[in-house]
Order: C-alpha cells, then structure tokens, then sequence
C-alpha cells in the first residue's frame, strides 16, 4: 500500500514537472538530496576504509592501493586481537562501567534539571549561573587525581563514574527540555489533587521524559564506553581495565614486538609478518571498539530528531 502511493505521488509530481516546468521548490529539493548525499559519503566512507583496511595487505594499505575494494586476504590482525583472552574481560568492563556510569548519570542529572527548570525555585537563577561557571573553568588533572585519591577511590569503578556524574551541557539539554515539554498548568493540576514536586516529577514528569532520557543516555553511554584518560589515570588492576585499555595494550605489544625483531635483525620473513600484524591491529581495534556502538545506535535512532530540536531552543 506504502508503495503504491509513494508511486502515485512520484507519478503526480513528474506529472506536474512535465505541465508547469521545475519549480523552486524542486530545485531546492534537488541540491539538498546532492549536498547531503554527498555529506553521507564523507561520513561513512571513513568507516568503511578501516574495515576494508583491515581486511587487506599492509603494504597495498601504505601504498593507496585501498580505495574502494579490499586487496589482498589478511585476517592475521583478527586472529590476533580475538585470540587475545583479555577481549571478553574489556567488553564485560565496559559494559559494567558504561551501564553503572549511565544509570548514575540519569539518577544525579534529571532530578537536577527538573529543579532548575521551575520557575517557583528561587535560587534557579544563581543556580544556574554557577553551573555554567564550571563549562568554562576547572581544576585540572591534577587536582581531581588529588580528589578522587583522596576518596579513596583509586582502582574501582567509582573513580570513572563520581568525577563525571553530570555533565553541564546535558544538565541544561535537559532543564530546556523540561521547561519547554511539562507545562505549568499540568503541575497546577497535579497539585490541585494532593500531588507534591517528587510524586510530581516521579509519577508524571519521568514517564513522558523518554526522548530526554534516551538522548542522555546515549551520550553518556559513548563517552562512559569511549572512556580512556579516567581509566589510565585510576585504574590499576589489569583485570579492572576497560576495553579501550586492552586494546590499547595489544596495540602496544604489537609495535613493541615488531620494533624488536626489527632491531635484532632477525628471521626477516617473521620480522615482516609482525609488521604486517601490527599495521592490521590498528584498524581491528577500531572496529572491536566502535562496534557495540554501531549496533546500539540505530535501536535508538528515533530520539536523534527529537535531540536535535531540543538542542536548538533556548531557554
């Protein structure tokens, strides 16, 4: 049914070209499919490359023979990071630090943003302009090692979620959102019938928050799973790393390895083929990183529009 009317309207509009000549409308239409087209393939053709990349002869990838096509079967870089046992551990990691980081992240920012968004909050205003004070300044590295040293925080999973557990500009994402969603005479209805602020935002004001809640929680979610200066700096413990760590380690052992063999001039057939594994790692760890993201987005793909217009009014 769906296709027959999108034909009907395609025959209408040609129909209508043919009669009435192209319009504004029609050319306008036109440079934007072209514009963004060719946007699309900047964006995606970057992703592509790494996977053909990896996929392909090192030394056709260093030449530029890789454009379009795969050259050459080289699967070395693959099995190397696959046979590596440390992989799950980094998954399962991540996958607890990024779920435990993003459920502190809703419970710490949403009740805060719903707080700066009354109008009836007398200290909304120097609230607020605290809280954007912190966007432009902050300690630094050093202080907050400091900090979360002396919490006693060092080598567990608190150290990578307290320091961040809101951030400012999803903070105010989220207050425009609700200043802009939940209108007043609702909260006046609710409290007309014995409804106070927390029953408030609980009962009514989170069940008709999804599109924030998915927006937030996607954001957070990358930058939790795509963390890797916090866990450098505060986790010790091999067994506690995060996938970016391990992979950055077997990146690591690689180029060590082939830099070795390289300088002690040895088997020069073994010398060439760590070299080969080392360049082929570099794009595996790519994918092996980007991959659960790939997947997770276009499950939430529908609150993309939605953050977008959140994102551009002001309040």
């Amino acid at each position: 049914m769906r296709i027959r009317m999108k034909n009907e309207k395609r025959k209408s509009r040609i129909r209508n070209i043919a009669e009435n000549g192209i319009s504004g409308d029609d050319v306008f239409d036109f440079f934007n499919i072209v514009l963004l087209t060719i946007f699309a393939i900047i964006v995606f053709y970057p992703m592509y490359f790494v996977v053909i990349a990896s996929i392909s002869s090192p030394s056709a990838v260093a030449s530029g023979q890789v454009v379009l096509l795969p050259k050459g079967n080289n699967f070395l870089g693959f099995q190397r990071v696959l046979r590596d046992e440390r992989l799950k551990t980094g998954y399962l990691n991540s996958t607890i630090y990024t779920v435990v980081g993003v459920i502190v992240n809703l419970v710490m920012t949403l009740p805060a943003a719903y707080v700066l968004s009354r109008d009836d909050f007398k200290l909304k205003k120097p609230l607020t302009i605290f809280i954007i004070f912190t966007m432009f300044f902050g300690g630094g590295m050093i202080p907050n090692f400091i900090v979360v040293k002396q919490l006693g925080l060092l080598d567990k999973i608190w150290a990578l979620v307290l320091p961040g557990a809101i951030s400012t500009s999803k903070l105010i994402l989220a207050r425009t959102f609700f200043q802009t969603t939940i209108p007043d005479e609702l909260f006046d209805s609710a409290l007309i019938d014995g409804c106070g602020n927390f029953k408030f935002f609980i009962n009514i004001v989170i069940p008709i928050s999804g599109a924030i809640i998915g927006i937030l929680a996607l954001q957070y979610g990358i930058e939790h799973w795509n963390a890797y200066g916090s866990a450098l700096l505060y986790i010790y413990n091999p067994k506690k790393y995060p996938l970016q760590l391990i992979l950055r380690d077997i990146l690591l052992r690689s180029q060590i390895t082939a830099k070795q063999m390289e300088s002690e001039e040895s088997d020069a057939l073994l010398s060439v083929l760590m070299q080969q594994i080392s360049e082929s790692i570099k794009y595996v760890i790519v994918i092996a990183a980007c991959l659960p993201i790939v997947v997770v987005l276009p499950l939430i793909k529908k609150y993309f529009a939605k953050g977008i217009m959140i994102g551009s009014i002001k309040g």
